[in-house]
């Protein structure tokens, strides 16, 4: 008996500490809501609704745990009861097995947890890091607005919608919704709850950086060499603005400059007759920071350049460095393939003749081929790098002189920098003169006598003047032709394009305007072919001081052709008079300018414009007014009477027809 009651009593004992083991493993488990703080929900994680196989709450999520832990007490000790000690260690290994592999699973559990919280918190000091960032640049921008800075236009609604709908998208695939996948259901929960506020100050962010952008002028600059001491010589050409925000980094911007140069080229060369393109861009600059194209990108972001107000993107064009002419093709509007033959003669031959009628630039691009030589010599520029001569104020003798002392100090061997790099000789009467008082003269060797430019209004015949061919190469401009042809259209443009108003570029009346100074300027150039000399002929120099408005243009054109355009043509006609007699029949140019005045009512300035009288055969002065009224009485010559003559006379009217700007010339570009 006392041996039984032994046996009982350890029984009850080990029921006792299994019932005690199994109680403390189904608490560690069934603990809920006894966390407080930022990671309460973690210990939602550790014990989910549907548990593994081998876990105590296989029985269902609505069983009672009392029912389950007595029939497992029944359970056990019953197993107890039949197996003796042997099946209550085996029970006591299990349970400690299963315990474990519990503990382990949860502490896995748990650390996943800690982190993607670690990852929120994150997440949530990024976020407050660019709130104050935000914040500060908005400061300081109401700081800049307020300092007499010109504020920056308010961007249109339909960027602002496309800036919103852009961060919007940021933040629909931002790594917070990423770690938010991969999380469990309860912590995806919470996360999600916790969201709106910050989609809220997303949609804050978003609206104070579209009153971050800023609307930056782009201009580009032609660098200065002051060769040219008393010449005022423009170096900003303004091309048209970008818009620089928060968002924009290097490789956009660089996007935003090209499509802005391409704009601008388009509209100011539309038969693309220039050569230029986006590829012409070497780099550009915002404040002290310079942006190369194709190389590394600066460290500072753009947004930061603007930090100090809104200044303009400087560009600059390939060019000697680069072994390009492509910023001399825009300063000059002269076409690339143009300017490559001018220099590659130059350089060549060292000697070269611009030949044509006034006022095609031949001088004006004298003086730059003129820099271009010396920049390309790297020479230091002094006050006689470049020597210019009038020749319609200055005699061959003094040109002479001035040659045979050059002459002798080549011959010392002098420094270079005594030596004139380049020559000009302006305004050369007589090409074939000047060719051989600069060969006799200038005996010394080829290779170290300056480049010598000559400009010349007289035309150049290409017979017999063997010598001069042989010492100059000639150029030729005519206004049928580029670069004069379309040099008057490319510069109305460009000045258009630089008054930096917006209204212009859509001002029908102006660009009507604009568009009728190259056919007036082609109908006096015809007028002139009929009625004057070969060298007398009217370039598009006349009118490059057409203002931009359209209240200007009339007083202007006004003034313009009666006190310079009738006097001119009244000189050219009595020239071709004299010369060659009356070639065909008289038309006044001012009768085709009051039937095309583009500008609104235009009929109460009609008769505002004066009339050019013809002149008459053997006069040495103007016809007067009323000359003209009866010289269109008089009957008809002799020779207009022939009826041969008259059947010519009537074939060149229509071939000059055919090729006066009355009708709608298609070769002409319209702006």
């Amino acid at each position: 008996m006392g041996s039984f009651k032994e046996q009982e009593a350890k029984k009850k004992k080990k029921k006792s500490w299994v019932y005690e083991l199994r109680s403390s493993f189904n608490k560690a488990f069934n603990k809920k809501g006894t966390k407080s703080g930022p990671y309460a929900d973690i210990e939602e994680i550790a014990t989910p609704e549907s548990s593994a196989p081998s876990s105590p709450k296989v029985h269902g999520v609505g069983d009672n745990p009392q029912q389950s832990q007595q029939s497992m007490k029944s359970a056990s000790s019953s197993g107890l009861c039949e197996g003796g000690e042997v099946a209550d260690d085996k029970v006591v290994t299990e349970l400690r097995t299963e315990l474990w592999e519990k503990e382990r699973k949860l502490t896995d559990i748990r650390l996943e947890a800690l982190n993607s919280a670690h990852q929120l918190e994150q997440l949530q000091e990024a976020m407050i890091s660019m709130q104050r960032t935000v914040e500060s640049l908005k400061a300081e921008n109401d700081h800049l607005r307020t300092g007499n800075l010109s504020p920056c236009p308010s961007p249109g609604p339909s960027n602002s919608a496309s800036q919103s709908s852009g961060l919007t998208a940021l933040g629909s695939s931002s790594p917070r919704q990423s770690v938010a996948m991969h999380m469990p259901k309860s912590y995806s929960r919470g996360l999600s709850e916790g969201s709106s506020s910050d989609v809220h100050s997303a949609d804050s962010l978003s609206f104070s950086s579209q009153r971050d952008d800023h609307r930056v002028r782009v201009v580009v600059c032609v660098a200065d060499l002051r060769v040219f001491k008393e010449e005022v010589k423009q170096q900003d050409f303004f091309i048209g603005t970008v818009r620089v925000n928060g968002r924009m980094d290097w490789v956009m911007l660089d996007s935003a400059v090209s499509q802005a140069f391409k704009v601008y080229i388009a509209k100011v060369d539309p038969t693309f007759s220039l050569g230029l393109s986006t590829d012409s861009i070497y780099s550009y600059s915002m404040g002290h920071i310079k942006r190369v194209l194709g190389g590394d990108a600066p460290e500072t972001q753009p947004s930061r350049c603007m930090s100090r107000g809104p200044s303009s993107i400087t560009v600059a064009l390939k060019g000697l460095k680069e072994k390009c002419v492509d910023s001399l093709v825009f300063e000059t509007l002269i076409p690339k393939p143009m300017m490559q033959h001018y220099i590659s003669l130059l350089l060549k031959h060292r000697r070269l003749i611009l030949s044509g009628p006034s006022g095609t630039g031949k001088s004006y691009l004298a003086s730059r081929l003129a820099e271009y030589l010396v920049d390309r010599s790297a020479r230091e520029v002094t006050n006689g790098i470049v020597i210019t001569f009038n020749m319609h104020r200055q005699s061959c003798k003094d040109l002479q002189l001035y040659l045979s002392n050059l002459a002798n100090q080549i011959d010392r061997e002098s420094s270079a920098s005594e030596i004139p790099l380049v020559l000009i000789l302006d305004d050369i009467h007589d090409p074939v003169s000047i060719s051989e008082l600069v060969n006799g003269a200038l005996t010394c060797k080829y290779h170290k006598c300056p480049y010598i430019i000559g400009t010349s209004n007289q035309p150049v015949k290409m017979t017999a003047n063997h010598s001069l061919h042989l010492s100059f190469r000639m150029v030729t401009f005519s206004n049928n032709v580029e670069p004069a042809n379309g040099f008057l259209v490319r510069y109305l443009h460009r000045k258009l394009m630089e008054s930096e108003d917006e209204r212009n570029l859509t001002n029908e009346d102006l660009i009507r305007v604009l568009d009728w100074v190259p056919k007036l300027w082609y109908h006096l150039h015809t007028f002139l072919e009929k009625h004057s000399t070969s060298d007398f002929l009217i370039g598009p120099c006349f009118f490059l001081s057409c203002p931009v408005t359209v209240d200007d243009f009339r007083s202007w054109f006004i003034d313009l052709w009666n006190h310079s355009i009738i006097p001119y043509l009244q000189e050219g006609a009595k020239d071709g008079i004299k010369v060659h007699g009356q070639k065909a029949v008289w038309e006044d140019p001012v009768d085709w300018v009051r039937g095309t005045l583009p500008w609104p009512s235009a009929q109460q300035d009609q008769a505002k414009l004066f009339h050019l009288p013809p002149p008459s055969i053997g006069s040495s002065s103007p016809c007067q007014a009323s000359e003209e009224k009866s010289h269109k009485e008089t009957p008809p010559s002799s020779m207009e009477s022939d009826p041969l003559m008259a059947m010519l006379l009537k074939l060149q009217e229509a071939a000059n027809y055919i090729e006066s700007p009355d009708k709608e010339d298609l070769n002409l570009p319209k702006l």
